[in-house]
């Protein structure tokens, strides 16, 4: 049995590329790591190149380069195939077509459809229970994010990009803050100042974000904030719609995110019964729509963001508690689809 990973870091394994790999080999499967961005087609037959998984090879971990030779593998050549990492946005338009028609044949640990449509902030309001989620407001004009803000600026928000992961530009607003306006502008594309350069160009015609420029709105999210997460969060890994391994993050003093990437750090958590019933109810969820394995990053009783691609955690929870859960999670994966 071949399990093909596909990932951006081929010199550099991530958090979750390494003891996936280590665990699928134990279990007896062939494991090909593959760079997501060389998919390419042969008469209409999809490959990626990579590099064969040593049989007697010593463990990776999260650091690790692929060594060896790069080939070419088809990808209906595998019995499984894991996209963990998205491709880069130059290509992600072709790959993701490119994935899409190759899954119609090959099964994937988490769906193309999934992947492209689920691994976003925008889909909480599908997924996660209303009374498990912050209130949110999305918008790429400026104008109506400020007008909500001024509507509820008594309270304590965050702004933040809907695909932006690893805490980037995630903003803390305090009440009737001086910088929020400044903010709001600068995540929606700073499409006032351009507007004005265009309505001199245009003859004073107005048109979101068609300044001089050309088109410059981006979407951006307002949202309620979780004094709950002052206390920490806590990353959630599901795999068929289990809860199977979880760790606690912790902010640093100067700062309100948690992410490990923002000087965030890790404690050993346990999980409360209520707390495996929410993350499992978001697990069958996304499962409805092809997703074996996600991220719940939580805040109980709410449900902060859900991560598809770019997951981690699985050694992460290792570094916390001492435990490798690799080899339960591979183990859950293979009799799901073995079924």
């Amino acid at each position: 049995m071949r399990l093909l990973i596909l990932t951006r870091h081929l010199n550099c394994l991530g958090e979750n590329d390494a003891p996936i790999s280590n665990a699928f080999r134990r279990l007896g499967w062939e494991v090909i790591l593959g760079d997501v961005n060389t998919i390419a087609a042969d008469d209409y037959r999809y490959f990626a190149r990579g590099v064969r998984v040593p049989e007697d090879g010593q463990p990776y971990y999260p650091g690790s380069a692929a060594l060896g030779d790069r080939d070419a593998y088809f990808l209906d050549e595998c019995q499984l195939i894991w996209v963990m990492t998205p491709p880069h946005p130059l290509v992600a338009r072709d790959v993701w077509q490119m994935l899409w028609l190759a899954s119609q044949n090959v099964r994937f640990v988490n769906s193309v459809e999934g992947l492209a449509f689920l691994d976003t902030k925008h889909a909480a309001g599908y997924v996660v229970p209303k009374e498990n989620r912050p209130t949110s407001y999305i918008s790429n004009d400026f104008s109506l994010m400020w007008e909500r803000y001024q509507q509820i600026q008594d309270q304590c928000l965050v702004a933040k990009p809907p695909n932006a992961f690893g805490g980037q530009n995630v903003f803390l607003l305090s009440p009737n803050g001086s910088n929020v306006r400044t903010i709001l502008q600068c995540l929606t594309g700073n499409t006032v100042a351009l507007d004005e350069f265009g309505a001199v160009a245009q003859h004073g015609k107005h048109e979101l974000g068609h300044g001089v420029r050309g088109f410059k709105a981006e979407y951006a999210i307002l949202q309620q904030h979780i004094p709950e997460v002052a206390q920490g969060e806590k990353r959630i890994i599901v795999t068929c719609g289990k809860a199977v391994a979880w760790h606690g993050r912790q902010s640093s003093p100067d700062d309100h995110r948690s992410n490990l990437t923002q000087g965030g750090r890790l404690v050993p958590v346990d999980l409360h019964s209520r707390e495996v019933e929410l993350a499992e109810l978001v697990g069958q969820k996304l499962m409805a729509h092809g997703i074996t394995f996600a991220g719940i990053d939580m805040a109980y009783p709410y449900v902060l963001e859900f991560n598809i691609a770019n997951t981690g955690g699985l050694y992460d929870t290792q570094l916390a508690s001492g435990i490798d859960r690799s080899d339960q999670v591979a183990e859950l994966l293979i009799a799901y689809f073995n079924r």
